[in-house]
């Protein structure tokens, strides 16, 4: 190569020798691979191993090995199809006559085709067959089935079907558990073992002759049974179906408990408060589930205790039996909590004892919010008379310093709406939360406002309560401090470290700060009115630098 060219010609020089260097780098690559086609077949050619050594040679470009034409997906369908038509050829012998052999040689040609097709996965599971295990072990499996059909025909043909069944398929669980235990591979037996095991209880109930209440509580057995399973055992699949299992049977028993608490509360009640203590120990093992389990046990508990309540109260005290109850119900929140409601009041008392026993955040959320539930269903059930001290005076016939009501409605309407009204007001008050107070203060107003209807007050007293609620009102728009009394505060700048708000921060409004705070530059004792904002350093502790002079 000449050395004598100027830098630039020389770089474009050798960039062009390069690019002809690659262009026949392509064109030889490519005649070598159509060589290769040529000479090496592709399959020979991936089998054929180097010369005097034991390594497998690498394939040559474009041989390798050709793709299976049945990939597992395709072996698992035809494994599925084989067996289902397996299954229907069994069933048709066994159901329908073969010949002059009679349902006695269909048993025994049975027998011995069930014997082989239970021995069979053993052998597969050794060659790592798994799949075709798999297929062979469900037919052994309705074979089994067709085997206990086989037996009610020809040595029990008197027995009660039901009860038959109900044994058959106790017989049949707990040899398929014990099948699926010694082949721990095959993942059918168990599932299907805990399918069969929810048939022997509430089957055996109707083969007796038992009522709804009889078959409930074999219902809530079966269930607890599941929830055994689910708990402690294994296997994903086990787990699930044990779950299906008790959801549908443990919705029947609530479904019935519930019907129960309304016709016959004394039976009832021991199923409703049985369901509550199972789904509390749910609740308690698996912490996932605390809150939905926890609600569910506490509405069974309202609905059995307030079933009690409302088979001895006259009939307008029954709405006012279950609010009681969910009231109990709600107060396990606080009740529950080791710490005290307010910081103020925690940071000079010691702590919970250390033998106590708090329930877990999850459970308490539950109980509290089935228990609110009750009490916002309770109140929802006092509001008609509410609408209408509202509203009545919309439909006056006379005039209006008349001195006399509007026509009256609701006159049959219980007057123990006024009284849910009330435990609804000082449940939300009991609460230390801005939205508790306003939720408080709507409830004292519809209190207020349903008096005169619930009581039916006269004229003048009914004047005279309105204008009191419409200057109470006022007053508290004015000067909410007492609405606001215990309600949890953002953490002032010099609390000590490590003390924490329990609850979201709620500004300092005008006249709820201390004495000392009047006529301070951004304490809430200035001149405000007292429906300006308040601004988020309000009541904080001025910089030393920024104090105004």
């Amino acid at each position: 190569m000449d050395t004598s060219l100027p830098p630039a010609d020389e770089l474009v020089l050798v960039d062009r020798e390069l690019a002809q260097l690659d262009a026949r780098r392509t064109q030889l690559l490519a005649r070598r691979a159509w060589l290769i086609r040529a000479l090496y077949p592709p399959v020979a050619a991936a089998a054929q191993p180097w010369a005097g050594s034991g390594v497998a040679a690498p394939p040559w470009p474009g041989s390798g090995p050709v793709a299976d034409s049945t990939p597992r997906s395709a072996q698992n369908v035809l494994l599925t199809l084989g067996g289902t038509l397996l299954t229907i050829a069994a069933v048709a012998f066994t159901l329908v006559s073969w010949g002059s052999m009679g349902i006695g040689g269909r048993a025994a040609v049975l027998l011995v085709v069930t014997s082989a097709a239970l021995a069979a996965p053993v052998a597969l599971l050794r060659k790592g067959l798994v799949s075709t295990a798999e297929s062979v072990g469900a037919l052994g499996l309705v074979l089994m089935v067709l085997d206990a059909y086989a037996l009610h025909r020809v040595a029990l043909a008197g027995t009660d079907g039901l009860g038959y069944t109900a044994v058959a398929s106790a017989v049949l669980a707990g040899a398929w558990t014990a099948y699926g235990s010694a082949l721990p591979r095959l993942r059918i037996p168990r599932p299907v073992a805990v399918v069969a095991a929810q048939l022997p209880l509430p089957l055996g109930v109707l083969a007796a002759g038992g009522g709804p209440t009889a078959f409930a509580w074999a219902a809530l057995v079966t269930v607890a049974a599941d929830a055994a399973v689910a708990l402690w055992t294994r296997p994903a699949a086990v787990r699930i179906t044990a779950v299906t299992g008790a959801t549908a049977l443990g919705g029947w028993a609530l479904l019935t408990g519930a019907w129960l608490s309304l016709t016959s509360p004394w039976s009832g009640a021991p199923l409703l408060l049985a369901i509550a203590a199972l789904t509390l120990y749910v609740a308690w093992r698996r912490p996932p589930l605390a809150a939905a389990a926890s609600a569910l046990a506490g509405l069974s508990a309202v609905a059995a205790l307030g079933g009690l309540l409302r088979a001895a109260v006259p009939s307008a005290w029954e709405v006012p039996g279950y609010v009681l109850c969910g009231l109990v119900l709600a107060s396990v929140w606080r009740a529950g909590t080791p710490a005290a409601a307010d910081p103020a009041d925690a940071a000079g008392k010691a702590g919970p004892a250390r033998g106590a026993v708090s329930l877990p955040r999850g459970i308490r959320l539950g109980l509290a919010g089935a228990g609110a539930g009750v009490l916002a269903l309770g109140a929802l059930w006092a509001l008609p008379p509410v609408a209408v001290g509202l509203l009545g005076p919309v439909g006056r016939t006379t005039e209006v310093w008349s001195g006399e009501h509007a026509e009256r409605a609701l006159t049959t309407y219980p007057a123990t709406a006024a009284l849910v009204l009330l435990v609804a007001a000082l449940a939300l008050a009991a609460v230390p939360r801005l939205w508790a107070r306003c939720g408080a203060l709507a409830a004292v107003w519809s209190l207020l406002t349903a008096l005169p209807v619930s009581l039916d007050l006269p004229y003048a007293p009914t004047l005279a309560l309105q204008l009191l609620t419409t200057a109470a009102a006022l007053a508290i728009a004015v000067r909410p401090g007492p609405l606001l009394r215990g309600v949890r505060r953002s953490q002032a700048p010099d609390a000590p470290a490590g003390q924490q708000p329990a609850g979201p921060a709620v500004p300092p409004l005008p006249g709820t700060g201390p004495p000392g705070a009047r006529g301070r530059p951004g304490g809430p004792g200035l001149g405000r009115p007292s429906w300006s904002p308040v601004p988020r350093s309000a009541g904080a502790r001025t910089p030393a630098g920024s104090r105004p002079p």
